[in-house]
Formats: C-alpha cells, sequence, structure tokens
C-alpha cells in the first residue's frame, strides 16, 4: 500500500511538472483579470485565499484575521522598498504588492526547488513576477538566504537602498531566523518595519517564537495574534530604531 502511495504521489508531481509550466501564462491573465475587479483589500485576500486555477494556488499560509489586521497596518505604512524572506506560495508577496506604494520595489528570497529544506518549481517565477502592480517591480532571489553572497545580491538589487519593510517567514529553525535577522534588519532604514512569522509556538513554528521572546526584551514589539492557543502562525513586528 505504501509503495503505491508513493507511486501515485510521484506521478502526480510528474504530471504537474508537465502541465502547470504550460498553464502558468493562463493563471497570470486570469489573476491578473480577477485583481483588477478587487473592490477593496478584503477582496484581494479572498482572492489570495481562494485563487485556483488548474490547481495553480497562490493561498497564504497565514491566519486570515492576523494577515489582513497586518496589512491595514502596512497600507498606512506605504512601504516603497519591500524584502521577503520565504516565498512559499507567494500569497503574502502578492499582497504586500497590493499595500506597497505603485512604484514599490519587492524582492522575495527562497530556494530553488529541489532543496532538502524547500523552496519552489522555477515555472512559478512568472506568476510571481506578475504580482507587480504597474509601476512596480518584483525581483526574485533564488539561494540560501543565510550565506552572505545572497544578501549582497538583495543589497545590490536594491541599489543599496535601505528597506521600508522586512518580512521574515524563510527557516524556522533558532539558528535560521536568527542569521536571516543578523543579515537583513541592518538592510531597514530607522522607522522601518521588520516582521517575523510563527511567533506563536507550535508544530511547525520551529526556532521562530524562542528569538521572538529574546528579541522583545530588547526592543519594543507588537504582537498580531488570534489566539495564543492555536499551535502556530501570529505575526510580531516593530519599528527599527534609530542607529
Amino acid at each position: 500500500m505504501n509503495l503505491l502511495r508513493t507511486a501515485v504521489r510521484r506521478t502526480r508531481r510528474a504530471i504537474k511538472g508537465v502541465v502547470h509550466p504550460a498553464l502558468v501564462p493562463q493563471a497570470i491573465r486570469s489573476l491578473g483579470a480577477r485583481a483588477a475587479s478587487c473592490a477593496d483589500r478584503s477582496a484581494e485576500i479572498d482572492l489570495a485565499y481562494a485563487f485556483d486555477f488548474a490547481a495553480i494556488r497562490i493561498n497564504p499560509v497565514q491566519v486570515r484575521s492576523a494577515i489582513e489586521a497586518f496589512l491595514e497596518l502596512l497600507a498606512a505604512r506605504r512601504p516603497r522598498t519591500v524584502l521577503e524572506v520565504g516565498t512559499d506560495n507567494g500569497g503574502t508577496l502578492f499582497l504586500f504588492a497590493r499595500v506597497a506604494t505603485p512604484d514599490a520595489h519587492l524582492i522575495s528570497i527562497d530556494l530553488p526547488s529541489g532543496h532538502p529544506a524547500g523552496g519552489y518549481s522555477g515555472y512559478r517565477e512568472g506568476l510571481y513576477r506578475s504580482f507587480a502592480r504597474p509601476g512596480q517591480r518584483v525581483d526574485l532571489v533564488r539561494g540560501d538566504s543565510h550565506e552572505p553572497a545572497t544578501a549582497d545580491r538583495v543589497s545590490a538589487i536594491f541599489q543599496r537602498a535601505k528597506l521600508d519593510f522586512l518580512f521574515i517567514d524563510g527557516d524556522h529553525s533558532y539558528d535560521g531566523v536568527a542569521s536571516d535577522y543578523s543579515l537583513y534588519a541592518p538592510m531597514v532604514r530607522p522607522g522601518g518595519t521588520i516582521a517575523f512569522h510563527d511567533i506563536v509556538p507550535g508544530p511547525n513554528s520551529g526556532g521562530v517564537p524562542r528569538f521572538w521572546q529574546e528579541l522583545k526584551s530588547t526592543t519594543a514589539t507588537e504582537e498580531i495574534v488570534a489566539d495564543w492557543g492555536q499551535g502556530g502562525y501570529g505575526i510580531g513586528h516593530l519599528t527599527r530604531r534609530e542607529t
């Protein structure tokens, strides 16, 4: 039975590997048309969660009430330079583009597909770049966010400009999130926003809650959590202080 299940999974992956790349242009057109018809932010969030074009999805791995509240905060701050560590399905990247300025530049870092730690297939790159609204730019950096060379690439793409917003949602190990914070927080301007996902302890939160609690002891922070018993998720954020 286990061999049969394994064979079925491999067959499904093989089919997706052939069919999905061919369907991405149509998925991009469908998503763009539906996004253009969204009347407000709530409709945009609905779209991110519900979009499904032949099993090509972008659903955010977020508690809806938390990401909704955080987007309200972010929209008021109007970020122009945005860095996301951890692309996953692309849903948060899509939503960040919707609340960023019309001329915003967004970068998302993630591993190439096939890496033991995760990553996404190359055929999705076009889909993620299509999240840019007219006048915006979305760049994708495929690599290990913990490598200084990756941070150098990000800095070069932004032309050494300081970030308005950094979202850390990549490697959830304690050392991983600590490394991402150490490498990318210095790129954020004083007064800019730094946020973390999965600050609530849970089976998939890894070392993020521990790192967050330690960070809370050193600086002022805020938390957006629907229920501390929800077993993961939750967004913590802070404003970078003057240096």
